[in-house]
């Protein structure tokens, strides 16, 4: 990472007319190990991310590209993903087992309003794919 942005090298899998989709592999620090074969220990994850360009013509397949964003994405995405749904999962736990008594109720309540909360963030992907973009940096 560099001052506020994220950086990562991905290469370009297909071009399509508006858009580049890149593979970017992510590794833990063991996997660049030279002993990770051996320890079984190494983990690489490969993902998979469109890229919106105004001029996608200008990639070929298997290109190595620099995709950059904003730091404060993945901070807005750990917010959406992980904070937003403990705080609903343990407010809703206190104020259910409080108003009913019951723990086991309050856990069920409390699990029942993330079913609302995921099925609202997956009819907002449209908007929240917009606003998480990364840029290609040649």
């Amino acid at each position: 990472m560099k001052g506020k942005q994220i950086e990562h090298w991905a290469v370009v899998e297909r071009v399509l007319s508006h858009a580049v989709i890149v593979s970017v592999v992510q590794e833990t620090a063991c996997a660049a190990c030279a002993a990770a074969a051996l320890c079984h220990s190494s983990e690489k994850q490969e993902k998979r991310m469109e890229i919106p360009c105004a001029n996608p013509s200008i990639y070929s397949e298997g290109q190595k590209v620099n995709i950059v964003g904003d730091i404060r994405l993945g901070l807005h995405a750990t917010v959406w993903a992980y904070v937003v749904p403990l705080m609903l999962l343990v407010g809703t736990l206190m104020l259910a087992t409080r108003l009913l008594g019951s723990e086991a109720l309050g856990a069920l309540c409390s699990l029942g309003v993330l079913i609302p909360y995921y099925i609202i963030l997956y009819m907002l992907r449209g908007r929240l794919q917009r606003r998480f973009t990364f840029q290609i940096r040649v």
